[in-house]
């Protein structure tokens, strides 16, 4: 899963930071001048709003490219919308219980900037995923590269790997190894007892694992097949590898295609 870009950079944090702000205010000034709430009123239901609407909108990154049909965008945003809204008339229930009667007016505002603001965002989301998938390396340029290179002489596979800790050396069987994931110029292994970093190439381990039992199901991990329960669709072209670790692993076209030749799906 792409890293949000909130995390990611600091600028998307200071930036979003001030845009929830700015929001936070017009939406107390609008609710003070034009519905005479009282500024305590007027503050707590736009920050209480607000600050449901920032929450969903910053979880909506994890649903982009996901969520495909139109009618559960639609949806999402209604009750996005609903939720951001219940927020504000819970907050002036327990202010002022019993006069309520200018929240219906606030209503069609709060909906046009919601609107607003969330297409905006989904838009920009959209945008920022979109150029993401380009920056990666598609698999199948890789793989076609790495066929087109000569092959390394025959040598025997693998039956444990070694890796040093220290002062210590760790043999890790097949059996006990999970998946394999690149790691820079290193890789990591991961076990049912642990993690352990090895300096060794993801090349390496493809020609050097028995290939019936592991599979490179993207260009950064190699699976073992055997800890594999389910294969889902995760997004247009790629796919997730379920172990029975409960652990979700990315898999690209050609990788999900590698997996149904393997394992006879």
């Amino acid at each position: 899963m792409q890293t949000h870009p909130f995390i990611n950079s600091v600028f998307y944090r200071i930036a979003g930071i001030m845009l929830a702000s700015i929001a936070c205010c017009t939406g107390a000034l609008l609710l003070y001048y034009y519905e005479h709430t009282g500024w305590l009123l007027a503050w707590l239901d736009s920050l209480v709003s607000v600050g449901l609407f920032s929450v969903s909108g910053f979880l909506l990154w994890y649903v982009t490219g996901v969520l495909r049909p139109i009618q559960a965008q639609i949806a999402l945003t209604i009750g996005v919308l609903a939720i951001s809204t219940i927020g504000g008339y819970m907050v002036g229930t327990l202010i002022c219980p019993g006069r309520m009667e200018w929240f219906a007016s606030t209503i069609p505002f709060r909906f046009l900037f919601g609107l607003l603001g969330w297409i905006i965002l989904a838009q920009w989301y959209f945008i920022r995923w979109k150029e993401i998938r380009k920056e990666e390396p598609s698999e199948d340029s890789l793989v076609s590269v790495e066929t087109e290179t000569s092959l390394p002489p025959e040598e025997a596979l693998l039956d444990r790997i070694s890796v040093k800790d220290g002062t210590r050396i760790h043999l890790i069987r097949l059996d006990e190894l999970l998946y394999i994931q690149a790691s820079g110029d290193y890789v990591t292994l991961f076990t049912s007892t642990g993690q352990y970093v090895k300096e060794q190439t993801m090349k390496y381990f493809e020609t050097h694992l028995p290939e019936n039992a592991f599979i490179r199901i993207h260009r950064s991990c190699i699976v073992n097949s055997g800890e594999i329960i389910r294969v889902e669709l995760f997004g247009k072209d790629s796919y997730q590898v379920r172990l029975k670790t409960g652990v979700c692993l990315r898999a690209s076209l050609t990788g999900y295609r590698l997996l149904k030749e393997r394992l006879s799906l």
